[in-house]
């Protein structure tokens, strides 16, 4: 084989060129060399990354919990101090905090998710990301959050069960102390409970303290002027009252019976057969007398003994062992373990529910987002584009109604009234969901809500379905009367429609012990505004005149929403208050469910009523550009006003009518029969094309509804928030440097800064004779 001579000179002279030429250019080649190594690492790291995540057949998941880390809604809080901690707490890296529904539909997809084969929970502080373990080792939950939890995991466990084997899908739950009964029966939905042997179990029973200030009042010179529609409204007893009426305590008595009975048969459901098993190991004599007792009544009989050390517990059965954190490791053993919020976020991905649907994702807090601006007839057209949708997957809305309700502020009713507009006005909304967890609140505050909800329902067509947290009372519950459906856990608190006014009367002994005096001066007889005379006379007729009348409007309201008679409405008023087991029963709620389950029947009842949505949101846009094609005529002077525009569109329209019909008189008499208009639908524009209205429709016959759709929160429903899903700190974060990028500060946020600036801790409302619900 030959060779070339000149080959390795030419090679040797191009290492040798290449060389200096590097040298020549050392900066730039070891800056390049640099980002390459750079890059190399960050791929490499991203690789590593994936697969550390990557969920695999036969993995663990592991939740840590702390009072906090699971909330309603990221929606910012009304106090500035709210806002301003949240801020501070993303910027420290705290606990990312995970939402109701977050974690909820993340259970909901790891019980369908065979290569996930358990759960474990711990009960700790999180001191990771600058945070200092100072959180309270309590779940932070209400009682029907907890209820609602309970059930996400008893599917996981029926499911896993039937995956793997009956017995074997197990949960376990780690604390060292019980500090709360709350945690105590979300820990009795699992499997297995491991608590230290110095623990603590405080099972005990339901019990309320009430605090009664009309003795003090007297004695510091402040008498309360109290009005109460009817006899159990409670709120405002307190003040005028030195011990609790016996109607109070009557209905006290009977909402935490239920509860107590419902926490009872729950926890008696979730231990029953441990319980049962320990207490037959435990006794000698009649055993099998004993293991045929009820597990409800060992249940009861533990809370007369309350609170239990864990030795106690374990012999009960209300625990499954005595351990340490540290024996989470050897339950996990050779099982990958992957964070529970982690896992949330990648499965997510993985069934592609992380997919952009038009403008609206599923399950992630941080990109649900309120409708965009575009053009009205590019609105038309997707609202029209859904009305041919063979196999929908369709888009449920989510208002929250959260606290307690006020007019102003980022969760005022104002804001939720807006919200829910924005979620109708959304062409991809079909339905929408209001989660309430509040006590009420201001009556107008309430009014204005409820009448967004019909405004909602009435004009757009779309179905709005209650979905009651915690608490969903008296101005809550006012809210929501006239929603489509409404669902409630059983231990969710509700009714408490009545009304309570109160407002204070300072007496001269107050201003005599103080040192002062106090002079008025009316221009008219009306002194009702003083809060130093208690109203009397025509004043007190008219005071308690408007309370009677927001009374008699609250109960009209809750028959017309409800459909109840006027006799049954008055039986469940009064102020009396109930649980969801109750309200179910007597009318006042539809369907015992949480959260997930009221989003699912809304997308049902959102796809029944799909074509009625998609015509009055068409015809909602038709109006809004024929108003601004008239408003643009007259800009360009065509029309000297609006008026004149409009007087003229009309006359010519009784025209085209009065044509209309001639025509069809005429083809009547001709043809001696009634004949159908063909072709004449001629318009105004015929006559002056500038003032053509835009007429769309959608013909029935191309609406596909398909009879066997079944809503599934996990396969054909987008959720989307109203306004904004993100924390409030995230929130700022982003449009603070998006300002820094631009040079520029967009008018939501200067309004979202100067709010926070305007607050004041120590702020006092000036209005003293304000009525409200609570």
């Amino acid at each position: 084989m030959s060779s070339d001579p000149k080959a390795k000179p030419n090679a040797s002279n191009f290492f040798v060129k290449s060389g200096r030429f590097l040298w020549r250019h050392k900066t730039k080649t070891v800056l390049v060399a640099g980002i390459s190594y750079l890059a190399l690492l960050k791929y490499a790291n991203a690789v590593k990354k994936e697969l550390k995540e990557k969920i695999i057949d036969g993995s663990v998941l592991v939740w840590r919990i702390n009072h906090g880390s699971i909330v309603e809604s990221t929606i910012p809080s009304r106090m500035g101090a709210g806002l301003l901690g949240k801020l501070l707490k993303q910027l420290t890296g705290g606990t990312k905090e995970m939402t109701m529904l977050e974690a909820l539909t993340s259970l909901e997809m790891a019980a369908d998710d065979s290569r996930i084969k358990s759960l474990i929970v711990r009960v700790s502080p999180e001191f990771s990301n600058g945070n200092k373990g100072t959180e309270p080792l309590s779940v932070g939950l209400g009682f029907a959050q907890i209820q609602e939890l309970r059930q996400a995991l008893a599917t996981f466990k029926t499911k896993k069960d039937a995956e793997l084997g009956q017995g074997q899908g197990r949960t376990y739950f780690f604390i060292d102390s019980f500090d709360d009964q709350s945690t105590y029966y979300l820990a009795s939905a699992f499997t297995d409970i491991i608590v230290q042997p110095t623990g603590y179990v405080p099972l005990t029973g339901l019990s309320s303290t009430s605090f009664y200030f009309k003795t003090l009042s007297e004695k510091i010179g402040v008498k309360m002027h109290v009005e109460a529609r009817k006899d159990y409204k409670s709120v405002v007893a307190p003040f005028s009252q030195s011990s609790m009426p016996e109607k109070h305590r009557e209905n006290l008595m009977s909402v935490l019976e239920s509860l107590n009975d419902t926490l009872v048969e729950d926890i008696a459901l979730g231990r029953g057969s441990d319980i049962v098993s320990m207490a037959a190991k435990t006794t000698t004599g009649d055993q099998p007398a004993v293991a045929a007792a009820a597990a409800a009544d060992i249940v009861r009989r533990a809370m007369e003994v309350g609170p239990l050390d864990s030795a106690h517990a374990l012999n009960v059965g209300l625990i499954t062992k005595q351990g340490y954190s540290y024996d989470v490791q050897s339950i996990v053993g050779p099982r990958k373990a992957i964070r529970f919020e982690k896992y949330g976020e990648q499965r997510r991905e993985e069934l592609n529910i992380n997919e952009s649907s038009s403008s609206g994702k599923r399950f992630n807090r941080g990109i649900f987002s309120g409708a965009s601006e575009s053009d009205n007839k590019q609105k038309i057209e997707e609202v029209q584009k859904l009305s041919i949708t063979s196999e929908p997957i369709l888009t449920v809305g989510v208002v929250y109604l959260l606290g307690t309700i006020e007019r102003l502020g980022v969760q005022g009713s104002h804001a939720i009234a807006d919200a829910l507009r924005k979620a109708a006005l959304d062409t991809e909304v079909s339905a929408i969901v209001l989660r309430i967890d509040s006590g009420g609140g201001d009556v107008i505050a309430s009014d204005t809500i409820a009448a967004a909800v019909d405004h909602v329902q009435q004009e757009f067509g779309k179905p709005v379905i209650a979905s009651f947290g915690n608490v969903s009372a008296s101005g809550a519950y006012y809210s929501s009367t006239s929603c489509k459906r409404i669902f409630a856990s059983p231990g969710t608190i509700t009714g408490s429609i009545g009304v309570a006014a109160m407002r204070p009367v300072i007496t001269q002994k107050l201003l005599d012990f103080v040192g002062t005096n106090v002079e008025e001066v009316f221009a008219t007889e009306n002194t009702s505004t003083s809060v130093f005379r208690e109203p009397e006379g025509p004043a007190l007729e008219r005071y308690q005149r408007n309370v009677d009348n927001i009374y008699n409007d609250f109960t009209s309201r809750v028959a017309r929403g409800r459909g109840l008679s006027a006799e049954h409405t008055e039986s469940v008023a009064q102020g009396k208050v109930f649980t969801g087991t109750q309200a179910l029963s007597n009318g006042l709620v539809d369907e015992m469910g949480g959260f997930t389950r009221a989003i699912e029947a809304a997308a049902q009842l959102g796809h029944e009523s799909r074509f009625y949505s998609i015509v009055k949101t068409v015809q909602y846009y038709v109006e809004r550009i024929n108003r601004e094609n008239i408003h643009d005529m007259v800009a360009m002077e065509r029309f000297k006003s609006v008026d004149e525009a409009l007087k003229t569109i009309k006359e010519r329209m009784q025209i085209q009518v009065q044509k209309v019909a001639e025509a069809k008189a005429q083809a009547k008499a001709k043809l001696g029969e009634e004949t159908k208009e063909s072709g004449s639908n001629s318009s105004v524009a015929d006559e002056n094309p500038e003032l053509k209205p835009v007429v769309t429709s959608i013909d029935p016959k191309d609406f596909v509804n398909p009879k066997h759709y079944k809503a599934d929160i996990l396969k054909n429903i987008v959720v989307k928030e109203f306004p904004e899903s993100e924390s409030s700190a995230r929130n700022l974060i982003s449009k603070i440097v998006g300002s820094a990028v631009s040079v520029s500060v967009s008018d939501a946020l200067m309004q979202e800064i100067n709010q926070l600036l305007a607050q004041s801790p120590n702020q006092v409302r000036a209005e003293s004779d304000q009525t409200r619900f609570k």
